[in-house]
């Protein structure tokens, strides 16, 4: 994650929204000195990957399916099945 300043990007705007989506590389751009009103810019694609995870590990039932699926992979206790 890289730190620039409100400044740098107002100033080099097209620069690094060019860096976001080409590198994936991820931007904050603090508003105080504690960080804590922070804004971060990142391409759509992570964000997207981000609010995913955070649906499917929302509720209990679905951390602890995914933990069984993972557990059987590592097992090698696949199933096939035919759709």
């Amino acid at each position: 994650m890289k730190t620039i300043t409100s400044t740098s990007l107002r100033n080099r705007m097209k620069y690094f929204l060019d860096l976001v989506s080409e590198s994936c590389e991820t931007l904050l751009i603090p508003r105080n000195s504690e960080n804590d009103e922070a804004v971060v810019i990142m391409p759509l694609s992570e964000y997207n990957s981000l609010i995913e995870t955070n649906y499917l590990t929302a509720t209990e039932a679905n951390r602890k399916r995914l933990e069984e699926s993972l557990a059987e992979v590592e097992k090698n206790e696949l199933k096939k099945v035919d759709i």
